[in-house]
């Protein structure tokens, strides 16, 4: 099954994700731009 698989990854490590982390609440703008036009990677996350 493939939740087993999946799971079985995740506790040997093997799946890693990606954040593309911005700062501060006036980059907010910026960084939900960058998301529309797809300039960043993985999740766009916007740290406060």
């Amino acid at each position: 099954m493939a939740i087993a698989d999946l799971l079985a990854w995740h506790r040997q490590g093997l799946l890693q994700t990606r954040e593309d982390v911005a700062e501060g609440i006036e980059i907010v703008p910026h960084a939900f731009v960058r998301m529309l036009k797809g300039e960043n990677f993985g999740k766009q996350l916007v740290k406060l």
